[in-house]
């Protein structure tokens, strides 16, 4: 399970106690969040894609079904077209599917500078700040997450490293081009969009040869977190035909 930007492993907890009866569940932090070392500011933009692929060999797991949210789910989308044989199946937890528009003038390089590095003073202001006050601020907006999920978000907050700021997830394959190289089983799960952003989804869906595309009902960004039954129905469906 891989998790989103600054998430990190444990942060899946809630919906791992859900799996673990019938599955081995594995909550590996990505590089730069948790308990991983601090990354390098020049590290190529497919460093997460080869990163499982070296947890997945070191540990010798044969066809791992890969579920990733968010920045987990560019990292699993990636690693199933580039590794096609590997996966056994794979779940995406609201990619992105319709990429950005290209801006009409490009940013200049101090622009760009300027960005990074308020990027980066962000992520060390929410490093440091108190696990109550991450809590209590994430509780007063989301409070249907539920303890377990306020508990393991708050203390991600403090341990991703401002380095993973330097990384452009604009420099990420389109995942219409990801998913022509896809050949297992792949299930997204969406947030509830609508309108024409909904028929883009389901254009860039239907790009797969053995996918599923599910707008889950009243979800946001964190689908899991939104909707955990609806999530886990749709979850559960998908994982017992394989």
């Amino acid at each position: 399970m891989a998790h989103g930007y600054s998430d990190d492993g444990l942060c899946w907890t809630a919906m791992a106690k859900e799996l673990e009866g019938n599955y081995n569940v594995i909550l590996p932090d990505a590089r730069g969040f948790g308990r991983t070392d601090p990354p390098s500011k020049n590290e190529p933009v497919d460093i997460q894609v080869e990163d499982l692929a070296g947890f997945i060999n070191a540990l010798e797991i044969i066809n791992p079904i890969l579920l990733g949210h968010s920045m987990g789910s560019a990292s699993v989308a990636w690693f199933a077209a580039r590794y096609p044989e590997v996966p056994r199946a794979s779940i995406l937890v609201d990619p992105r599917l319709v990429s950005r528009p290209t801006p009409a003038n490009a940013p200049s390089k101090t622009e760009e500078t300027a960005a990074t590095e308020k990027r980066v003073a962000a992520i060390l202001k929410r490093n440091n700040t108190s696990y109550e006050e991450l809590f209590n601020d994430q509780m007063e907006r989301n409070p249907h997450f539920g303890f377990t999920e306020l508990h393991f978000w708050a203390l991600s907050k403090q341990l991703y490293h401002p380095n993973t700021a330097y990384r452009s997830a604009d420099l990420r394959p389109n995942m219409s081009d990801l998913f022509e190289k896809t050949i297992c089983p792949t299930l997204i799960l969406k947030a509830d969009d609508q309108d024409e952003l909904r028929s883009q989804n389901e254009e860039v869906a239907s790009t797969l040869d053995h996918g599923r595309l599910i707008h889950v009902a009243g979800a946001g960004h964190s689908v899991h977190r939104d909707q955990p039954e609806l999530f886990l129905e749709a979850l559960n469906t998908f994982l017992e035909k394989l």
